[in-house]
């Protein structure tokens, strides 16, 4: 995700060394996909292939020094490190994915909106699992995925998957709107989303949010969320807002099938970096 979606670039930013050295500087260029010119007030005697934390006083990433350039240091972002006032401990991963939000409720009317789109969800997923689990549930559904995957669990789970994506491609109407859609910039963990809207929302609203994640097959889930923080930020020199919110009583299924995603998400995203360290 590129940088002038994770921080406000126009607060200026700091860099902070793992040894506590703070300097101030401003970003120079955005030369691509998560990879940016930082222009430093001072020279930032830090060697290639180490972490700086780069912060806008209000949100920070790690970002990975490439190389030293005669206007700057180029960064690679590698992670959106945790606000301190969000008790995470799950896996956090930048993204591409097809992404639709609904609002269904304004701030002050939370509750009855949460209750309205809570049931609307457990209504449709119900619909979906009546052609699939039967009296018994999924076969092979008492092991845990991503903890204890055999061959032959993970045979069952993609057979699984593959049939909800086929009732869904059917009868969701939701999945053949967002399937025609551009995929968005994301930072997803299995207990919330951040993304970048156009327009603004207040905390608490309610939204509804469907996503399709790019796995194979294809994952497609539907979820009630809560909108707790909103930042302004310039983005191609228009306006845009950083929503981040927490998904509301989502059900052990759907968790585990995004906790899977995130693993092996990171899993590729790794192997990709180390093939390109070699080239």
């Amino acid at each position: 995700m590129n940088i002038d979606k994770l921080l406000d670039l126009r607060a200026g930013l700091t860099a902070f060394t793992a040894e506590g050295n703070k300097i101030d500087g401003v970003v120079e260029e955005i030369i691509g996909e998560d990879t940016f010119l930082f222009k430093p007030v001072r020279s930032i005697g830090i060697e290639p292939g180490r972490l700086l934390k780069i912060s806008d006083g209000r949100d920070a990433v790690l970002a990975r020094v490439l190389e030293h350039a005669d206007n700057g240091v180029t960064l690679l972002v590698e992670s959106q490190v945790k606000p301190s006032d969000e008790r995470r401990q799950d896996v956090r991963i930048n993204d591409k994915v097809y992404l639709k939000v609904r609002l269904v409720g304004h701030a002050l009317g939370h509750e009855q909106a949460l209750e309205q789109t809570l049931e609307k969800i457990r209504a449709n997923k119900l619909i979906i699992d009546s052609f699939l689990k039967g009296q018994y549930g999924y076969p092979g559904a008492d092991e845990i995925p991503y903890t204890r995957e055999t061959p032959t669990s993970q045979a069952i789970w993609e057979l699984n998957r593959k049939l909800d994506l086929l009732i869904h491609m059917n009868l969701a109407e939701d999945f053949k709107q967002l399937m025609q859609t551009v995929p968005q910039d994301v930072n997803i963990s299995a207990s919330g989303l951040r993304f970048i809207a156009d327009t603004p929302y207040d905390v608490m609203d309610v939204l509804e949010i469907g996503m399709i994640l790019p796995m194979v097959p294809l994952l497609f889930i539907r979820l009630a969320a809560q909108v707790i923080r909103i930042k302004t930020l310039t983005h191609k020199g228009r306006e845009c807002y950083s929503v981040v919110v927490r998904f509301i009583e989502m059900d052990q299924e759907s968790k585990d099938d995004i906790v899977r995603y995130l693993f092996r998400r990171q899993r590729e995203m790794l192997r990709r970096r180390q093939d390109k360290a070699r080239e």
